[in-house]
């Protein structure tokens, strides 16, 4: 899907609005860990009413989140167990959330792709505050640097600089090419077929429909 920015409409502002929106649900859904789910699941769930005009399947996503975050306590324990299952350890988990275990020749952590997405940061003068104890390539930090690029793109839009929000556009879509549209495909094929708990089905189905979109 694409969506040319040029002033902004009230549709093309919602649209931003709403991948930002996304993008965020789900880096902090990453960061906050298996004993945040009911708060960062609730989150991801309002983000999809704000993509629904344009992805209408979101909205029964919304509705299927909705319904896990009122579980019952000894469900949101086994959420909270297969998300560490499935990206933390202890054991070696099936998906870790690390771009260059999945695109390294050796499938390893701190790689080449770790040191790009850092120089991608630092041309905006930005780290990752996972940094020290992520790599830079660490699923939510990419996603929030994507929603940084489009809120800049977003606040560049609506002020009239339209060579900014032409830049911004640029390095918006340029990063999800080289980087999360290359690796997260895959990281949520693998989720899907080890995944013991239904609720990482939609979030994977929200990712997905996320990061495809282009502006």
């Amino acid at each position: 899907m694409t969506a040319v920015l040029a002033g902004t409409t009230n549709h093309q502002s919602e649209l931003l609005t709403g991948t930002i929106s996304a993008l965020l649900a789900l880096s902090r859904l990453f960061i906050g860990g298996g004993e945040e789910l009911s708060r960062t699941l609730a989150e991801l769930g309002k983000s999809c009413q704000c993509l629904g005009r344009d992805l209408p399947g979101l909205l029964e996503i919304r509705e299927s989140l909705e319904n896990h975050v009122q579980a019952q306590p000894l469900e949101f324990q086994q959420m909270c167990f297969e998300f560490n299952r499935l990206f933390v350890g202890p054991a070696s988990p099936p998906a870790p959330p690390y771009e260059s275990i999945y695109l390294s020749p050796d499938r390893l952590v701190m790689q080449e792709q770790t040191l790009a997405v850092r120089q991608s940061y630092q041309a905006e003068n930005l780290m990752s505050v996972c940094q020290g104890s992520a790599p830079d390539d660490f699923i939510a930090a990419e996603l929030e640097f994507a929603a940084y690029l489009l809120s800049r793109l977003r606040e560049e839009s609506s002020a009239g600089n339209s060579s900014k929000a032409s830049k911004y556009r640029h390095l918006f879509n340029t990063f999800m090419e080289e980087h999360p549209r290359r690796w997260l495909p895959e990281f949520a094929a693998i989720v899907r077929e080890n995944t013991q708990h239904p609720v990482f089905l939609p979030v994977m189905q929200v990712l997905l429909s996320t990061i495809q979109l282009s502006f």
